[in-house]
């Protein structure tokens, strides 16, 4: 006996019967009869039931699991009811009714309305109480308070009392509404119009007390229930999680705890969102790892917050573990998650790994966007990668992405840093023909540009053009010209200047007194300087982290370090981020008077993310440590620091560290290495690696990139390509500039064989393709003088399956057509 034939889908037989309804003899049909049990098995074949209601109430049975067949159910039940006789009507109630609470439950307001009038046009069934409490519930919940006030009304006129149900509807729909008062208003009324308020009635007046910051006033009202439902106490741990009341809000979701019942999603991404917000990222990965513990499924937005929250502290490998965690518990990453960790990367001038994500992202179906893009070509702007910056343009384009203004800010502001200002007015000059219109931060950035390269009668201009183009010159705009009369004429110009602000009703800022401020402290002017600083108070200008330092530098250069260190007091009580700059400067302040001991204690202060000790901190204390050594009272150059400091001072550096408390790091070491490197002083380097191991500090990436730096240019080829192999070893992926610095020097050493068998050893698969044929082949090879190596290289990245684009080939054709 053949298989019986699977029955059509549901949607299928819907559309049918629409058909078939549409025909006048649609009566006779020979389907019809068929149709109730293959739309619904389950129902009851009572031959009594008229057959339009029987294939009514088969439809709205077979469309209760889908938004969609709802949506083509209606139309049909419709029909049905309108081509029954009269005496028959009264009977579709049940399945309208069964409809109705389909559609508030996938909330399609939209069809509720439609049931709504065609029972109100077409009545019986007439709309009950309690389709109008559906109804207006439905509306309430979209916060459509107007049209629910107007089903409201009518239901009145129609003869129907409103109940609690109604109550409750209503004080949702002004609490959506941001109504509390009236919410609470309507809430106290119930009793006086015979309904008992219920947990309802609490749970959506709390919800919106909570939702317009009244926390106080929501925990007076919970604790006047009996039994809160869990819905209840969600919206107290949301609504304390953002108000910054953490604390109160873990101690509510322990409750739903000890309630016995399991939190629910909006409860933990409350939490999850409040830990994120105040750089707890750690916190945030727990209370995430909890959800998943649980069997709660967080959203993508939730995981990327998380993700986000480590890149922001600048902790990549966390960030890169909850990627990896979230992807492997089946929460697809999008768009921001990528643009996060590609924000991060390049924040950690990794702009390499930022890269590589574009290819995984596409292997994951996720299309880059213009925000990706802008954060990679700002990242190799920062690493001072202009021209690879210039290429994902070209990629950008090609994926029918068009550049924003922010795309063409970023490539000016980097031009203009090194100094290319002709190129970025250039760029500026084709705005137009791109269709972006500049703004301020165009303007200012070109401005800056050309007052530090001393083209003020060019800034002049561009000044004139930003007036004419209706974009309002601003404080930034003014201060490179502040800035520029200081450095050429002198304080009293750049004040005068301030002054024909005011004037021009233009508010100074705070960065623009403090570029006369620090040139008043520099000249030694310090009543002039207190009269300024208290004239930009009176103003309303706040000093910020340089003003500040400005200060600390003066004080430092008389040697009055208590007043130093009370600006830096001053500027944690006013809540002011303390920057490396402003800890360097007081740490020198104490090491030029011989407190080196203070000098190292300031060192221990430095502690945040924006005070992270850099190359600068650790020459300070070196540089004084050898002028006492030498007895010399001049201060040191960095270059003839490096060149005459001993191993015997940098240990010295250390004991000092240790006795006041600070241990030896990697940064101390690799801020050292750097120094040690750049006077090529092999055997001090090698002398520091050693005695990392024997501190127990393992060396991380930026020391293996050192090294592997460091050895290329002594021309060690081995050594350095041993190190990269350990570097992988241990996890980390190199920078292409290290592969191009080796596998140019094996090159120019004529060992072409041996690089390409490196090139061919190498994991490619970590890296963007187009980057690697932009840094490594064209930037090191082909510039080089080595083109000849190009076409073996390229064929072993296209058998890794590490293909470039067509971009980049035509990159790399025109760049050998230049070399022949």
């Amino acid at each position: 006996m053949p298989p019986m034939a699977a029955p059509p889908p549901p949607a299928a037989l819907i559309a049918h019967l629409a058909a078939v309804l549409s025909s006048p003899d649609w009566r006779f049909h020979p389907s019809l009869p068929h149709l109730p049990a293959l739309l619904a098995p389950s129902l009851p074949r009572t031959l009594l039931v008229p057959l339009p209601l029987r294939l009514a109430a088969a439809v709205a049975r077979a469309a209760a699991p889908s938004r969609h067949l709802l949506g083509i159910s209606l139309p049909v039940v419709l029909r049905l009811h309108a081509l029954s006789p009269p005496q028959h009507r009264p009977l579709f109630d049940r399945p309208f009714r069964s409809l109705l609470a389909h559609f508030a439950r996938f909330a399609l307001t939209p069809l509720m309305l439609r049931l709504f009038a065609h029972m109100h046009r077409y009545a019986p069934p007439a709309p009950t109480g309690a389709t109008y409490n559906a109804l207006i519930r439905a509306l309430c919940r979209r916060a459509d308070l107007r049209r629910a006030q107007r089903y409201l009304s009518l239901m009145v006129r129609s003869g129907w009392r409103p109940d609690a149900f109604t109550f409750n509807s209503m004080i949702v729909g002004y609490c959506r509404t941001q109504q509390v008062e009236a919410a609470r208003d309507l809430f106290d009324k119930m009793p006086l119009r015979g309904f008992r308020q219920d947990v309802v009635s609490y749970a959506a007046l709390i919800e919106g007390l909570c939702e317009t910051g009244r926390i106080d006033e929501a925990l007076e009202l919970f604790r006047e229930m009996e039994r809160p439902d869990m819905h209840t106490y969600v919206a107290l741990v949301k609504g304390l999680c953002d108000s910054g009341r953490g604390e109160e809000g873990l101690c509510m979701l322990q409750k739903i705890k000890e309630q016995g019942w399991r939190p629910s999603t909006r409860a933990y991404t409350a939490v999850v969102d409040l830990w994120c917000r105040e750089r707890k990222a750690d916190e945030a990965e727990k209370m995430l790892a909890e959800m998943f513990d649980n069997g709660l499924a967080p959203s993508v937005v939730t995981c990327t917050a998380v993700v986000n929250a480590y890149c922001r502290e600048g902790r990549m490998s966390h960030a890169v573990r909850v990627f990896e965690s979230m992807k492997l518990k089946g929460c697809e990453p999008n768009v921001w998650t990528y643009n996060a960790l590609v924000r991060g990367f390049c924040n950690e001038r990794k702009v390499h790994k930022a890269m590589s994500l574009l290819d995984q992202m596409r292997a994951f179906g996720v299309e880059p966007d213009v925000v990706t893009y802008n954060l990679l070509i700002r990242g190799q702007c920062i690493d001072g990668h202009i021209e690879s910056a210039f290429r994902l343009l070209r990629l950008m384009e090609r994926d029918g992405i068009a550049a924003d203004q922010y795309t063409w800010n970023a490539l000016i502001d980097a031009l203009c840093k090194d100094g290319k200002t002709d190129e970025a007015c250039s760029i500026f000059d084709g705005l137009e023909d791109t269709g972006i219109r500049p703004n301020s931060v165009t303007f200012n950035t070109l401005i800056d540009g050309l007052c530090k390269t001393g083209k003020v009668d060019v800034a002049q201009t561009f000044l004139e053009k930003m007036v004419s183009a209706s974009c309002a010159p601003d404080t930034y705009t003014y201060s490179p010209f502040i800035e520029n009369l200081c450095k050429t004429k002198g304080w009293q110009d750049g004040l005068s200047f301030i002054d024909e602000m005011l004037q021009k009703d233009v508010k100074p800022s705070t960065v623009n007194y403090t570029i006369v401020i620090d040139k008043l402290f520099k000249e030694r002017n310090y009543g002039l300087a207190t009269r300024t600083w208290e004239k930009m108070l009176s103003l309303g200008c706040s000093p910020d982290v340089v003003t500040y330092t400005t200060s600390v530098h003066a004080y430092c250069n008389e040697g009055r370090l208590d007043e130093a260190e009370n600006v830096m007091m001053e500027m944690n009580k006013s809540g002011v981020t303390i920057d490396a700059m402003a800890y360097n400067t007081l740490m020198d302040g104490y090491a030029s008077i011989g407190q080196t001991d203070h000098a190292v204690t300031v060192l221990k202060n430095m502690t945040s993310v924006a005070s992270v000790p850099n190359h600068f901190t650790f020459l300070i204390l070196l540089r004084h440590l050898l002028e006492r050594r030498l007895a010399e009272h001049i201060p040191l150059k960095a270059s003839r620091v490096w060149k005459t400091i001993e191993l015997a001072d940098i240990f010295k550096l250390f004991e000092l560290m240790k006795e006041n408390g600070v241990p030896s790091s990697a940064r101390a070491y690799l801020a050292i290495l750097d120094g040690f490197s750049e006077d090529r002083r092999l055997d001090e380097v090698t002398s520091l690696v050693c005695r990392m191991k024997e501190d127990d500090l393992p060396l991380n990436e930026d020391i293996y990139s050192a090294l592997v730096n460091f050895f290329c240019k002594l021309r060690m080829y081995p050594d350095a390509w041993a190190l990269l192999c350990s570097m992988i070893g241990h996890g980390f992926v190199p920078s292409l500039l290290s592969y191009q610095h080796l596998l140019s020097g094996l090159a120019a050493e004529g060992q072409t064989d041996r690089a390409k068998e490196i090139f061919r050893d190498s994991r490619w698969k970590d890296y963007n393709p187009d980057e690697i044929v932009w840094k490594v082949i064209i930037d090191g090879l082909i510039r080089k003088g080595h083109s000849d190596m190009c076409h073996d290289m390229i064929s072993i990245l296209e058998q890794m399956k590490c293909k470039p684009s067509d971009q980049t080939y035509a990159m790399l054709t025109e760049e050998l057509s230049t070399r022949e």
